[in-house]
């Protein structure tokens, strides 16, 4: 059965991006920074236990809030829906009966992004509603605060004025703290004490570190995560899709005034040439997929609360599936 939904239109937001290599690179030309339209595959391969009933994938789609959608199909086996989740994110549902060996599940799409400039020349002013940014404030299992990071947020933003001042305080001391670095084991969760500990790892510990001091501070922050693009101008003619071998995330603040402000610290930290400009800006190349942490999908019995959510998820006859889950994301500028 294939579903399909076309002409999804979205308002352009707060939000873009730059590189993912993963050593420092080249410095990255102004014309880099530019808007991007690609079009993509997620592809989903599951290998089904002999015997199942029920094979279900789910899959999350591009969110309709900070990009434009222009358009989306899905296709595969079985029966598929689209469901909505908390947050606002939405996520693809395949079910299929009698699955046999293998499940492969295909999502296309189409999606147009654009350069963003957070103007925080007349933030602040606005005192903060703590029940109106309740979620965006509190701690939870993976934005833990405790009393280092109260003290670190205390200690950094004294004699700071304003939300804005405050949250580049803070950006920079992530900034001086990490390091872009995965050889120490842990890395990757948004282990706050191991971020603390050892001062390593990918984006997840970097923007989670950088949510949990803003929180401790009164200023609301979110997470957004996504697929990565090369940097470019968006007008590379390319014969064969370009893989993405692995997700990228980074955080918002929110101003009075201004509304919300990316920031993207471990990519500064791979490109310090644009350190000043991932305080409040990002360039087109990323898709962003899902602002979903501490959640369940709502799967059924058994499933459960979620890290964050970009990767695909397989239950075969009511039991996520550990193993026997492949993905692939490609993309071609458009």
């Amino acid at each position: 059965m294939r579903g399909t939904i076309r002409g999804l239109t979205v308002a352009a937001g707060l939000l873009g991006s730059v590189a993912w290599s993963e050593a420092l690179a080249e410095e990255i030309p102004r014309s880099a920074l530019g808007p991007r339209t690609v079009g993509y595959t997620y592809e989903v391969t599951v290998t089904v236990p002999p015997g199942a009933k029920l094979a279900e994938v789910a899959v999350p789609l591009p969110r309709e809030d900070d990009q434009t959608v222009l358009a989306l199909d899905l296709a595969g086996p079985g029966s598929v829906s689209v469901r909505q989740l908390p947050g606002g994110d939405r996520m693809a549902l395949w079910r299929v009966e009698g699955p046999g060996e293998s499940v492969v599940v295909r999502q296309t799409g189409k999606v147009a992004r654009r350069e963003v400039h957070a103007d925080t020349a007349h933030a602040d002013g606005v005192v903060i509603d703590p029940a109106v940014f309740a979620s965006a404030l509190a701690a939870s299992p993976s934005v833990q605060i405790n009393d280092e990071v109260r003290a670190i947020a205390q200690r950094e933003t004294a004699g700071k004025d304003g939300v804005v001042a405050r949250a580049h305080a803070l950006y920079d001391w992530v900034y001086e703290h990490m390091n872009y670095d995965k050889s120490v084991q842990g890395w990757g969760l948004g282990d706050v004490p191991y971020c603390l500990k050892f001062g390593k790892g990918n984006c997840t510990d970097f923007h989670t570190l950088f949510i949990a001091l803003a929180r401790a501070n009164g200023i609301p922050a979110r997470w957004s995560i996504g697929f990565p693009l090369a940097y470019g101008d968006g007008t590379a003619q390319q014969e064969d899709p370009v893989p993405v071998s692995g997700y990228h995330c980074w955080a918002e603040f929110f101003a009075p005034g201004t509304g919300w402000v990316p920031v993207d610290i471990s990519e500064a930290r791979k490109q310090p040439e644009l350190r000043d400009y991932f305080f409040g800006a990002l360039s087109g190349n990323r898709i962003l997929f899902s602002r979903l942490r501490d959640a369940s999908l709502a799967l059924g019995d058994g499933d459960r609360a979620r890290n964050y959510f970009i990767y695909p998820v397989a239950r075969v006859d009511g039991v996520e599936m550990s193993d026997g889950v492949a993905w692939r994301f490609t993309y071609q500028e458009r």
